[in-house]
């Protein structure tokens, strides 16, 4: 089923975990009185007993801080095609509704602070309002896979494990990108296995995502290979002289944004193994406008400094989903 239109409920970010989720479920109360279409039908299991229809859209649970709560509800509710409804801290302090009544007719607007905020309207509109959001994580301990406890990472490889294992005498091109694949490897083994929390940004307020970090990366190998050293007019996929930030801030979770991300880098990288392959040499050269005359072996050492930076960010955010370290 495809949706042309959004829900989302933003939570201050520091609010403890059951306060978050009353605020989630007083906002998924209030606002689903609102909605001009009822859930989805009623359906039934293979044994033929009947389950209640849900609502079809996804609700991602995002965090903000008390002032980007408050300019989300005043830009939300100034868009007559969004419906939002906001919990306020008038609201969580009242001990009855009437109670709260009362104190909100003595509050002015501009005193007024946000719990939780939940909006719903057509997809742009909420992704536009939304997106340089991060999930909500509550400050709980996460636990790591069996194995996965180490924090050393694997300079000495298992059997199983052979991004380091390639010879360490080898010619210079053979060693410069061995040592590029086996930083490209972590990475993609830390992404592994989290699909639906790719975009989370485990450690705000950073925008880095693990998503980011591909739709970055994929963006860094295109312009070395392709523009710099390959002469290609290959302008960069996610990001933009007017979104400079857009490979992290715009990482949302949604599959086709995940799919185009792993595509690129997938694609990015098989150009740039085959120019390294085809060169005649680690000594030809491309321009580049921050570095001038830049050549293949200058290339390839600051790409396994760049995936090496970003690997250590890798490893905070993929601790922080799921307690697993030292991979």
């Amino acid at each position: 089923m495809t949706l042309s239109t959004k829900l989302v409920i933003v939570i201050r970010a520091d609010l403890p975990a059951a306060l978050a989720a009353n605020a989630a479920a007083v906002l998924a109360l209030s606002l689903g009185g609102r909605l001009p279409d009822p859930p989805a039908g009623d359906a039934k299991d293979g044994s033929g007993e009947r389950h209640a229809g849900l609502n079809p859209h996804p609700v991602p649970i995002l965090s903000a801080t008390a002032d980007q709560l408050r300019d989300l509800h005043r830009s939300a509710r100034a868009d007559d095609d969004l419906i939002t409804v906001g919990f306020n801290e008038v609201a969580r302090q009242a001990r009855s509704y009437d109670g709260y009544l009362a104190a909100l007719a003595t509050t002015p607007a501009n005193e007024i602070d946000y719990v939780a905020v939940a909006a719903y309207g057509p997809r742009s509109r909420i992704t536009a309002l939304t997106k340089r959001l991060p999930l909500y994580a509550a400050e709980a301990p996460v636990s790591a896979e069996a194995g996965r406890t180490h924090r050393k990472a694997g300079l000495f490889p298992t059997v199983e494990d052979h991004r380091f294992s390639s010879p360490a005498n080898v010619g210079e091109r053979q060693l410069l990108h061995d040592m590029l694949r086996a930083q490209r490897d972590t990475l993609a083994l830390k992404c592994a296995g989290v699909a639906e929390a790719l975009a989370r940004r485990a450690v705000p307020p950073s925008t880095l995502s693990l998503l980011g970090l591909i739709r970055h990366l994929a963006d860094v190998e295109r312009r070395w290979f392709r523009q710099v050293l390959a002469g290609q007019p290959a302008p960069p996929r996610f990001s933009s002289a007017t979104n400079p930030d857009g490979d992290f801030d715009d990482a949302v979770p949604e599959p086709t944004v995940i799919a185009a991300a792993h595509r690129a880098w997938h694609d990015e990288i098989a150009f740039a193994d085959t120019f390294i392959a085809d060169a005649r040499d680690l000594d030809i050269e491309g321009h580049d406008t921050w570095r001038g005359s830049v050549s293949l072996r200058w290339v390839l050492v600051h790409l396994i400094e760049e995936y090496a930076r970003h690997n250590g960010h890798a490893d905070l955010l993929r601790e922080r989903i799921d307690g697993t370290v030292g991979m």
